[in-house]
């Protein structure tokens, strides 16, 4: 009877444990909504751009290149920075304001993207916005 009841408390923690494995995605196959972040501009136009997944996973792309993981940071963390994209309103404006070097970032849902670019002096970007920014740049340091 003991035999019984381990065996079935061990399946109930295998099906538990598959239950909550998350999705890991692979380039090309990203879900519709993405927070992608990043810089560009100079002489070259170079731009490097980051996404971060729902998931936690992240992508990076330089210049033209191909996208390839980079890292993973604890789902908590993804969803509270998710959260702020709303907070923010970062899902329903675009400020198009680059430099000659600029900072962006872009919120993708679905076919909708909106994103804020902003470099030029003369138009500086809200401070809070900034310091998100400052944020997923921490994850990728």
């Amino acid at each position: 009877m003991k035999i019984i009841l381990v065996l079935l408390s061990l399946v109930a923690v295998v099906f538990l444990w598959l239950a909550c494995k998350q999705t890991k995605y692979a380039p090309g196959n990203f879900p519709d909504r993405q927070l992608r972040w990043g810089s560009g501009g100079g002489v070259v136009g170079k731009e490097t751009t980051y996404t971060l997944l729902e998931n936690g996973q992240i992508f990076v792309r330089k210049m033209d290149g191909d996208l390839t993981e980079t890292g993973k940071v604890k789902d908590k963390k993804a969803r509270m920075l998710y959260d702020m994209i709303g907070s923010l309103g970062l899902d329903k404006h675009d400020f198009q304001h680059p430099g000659n070097t600029y900072d962006f970032i872009e919120v993708l849902n679905g076919d909708s993207v909106h994103r804020i670019s902003w470099g030029e002096k003369n138009m500086p970007v809200d401070a809070k916005i900034s310091d998100f920014y400052d944020q997923l740049n921490e994850l990728v340091k």
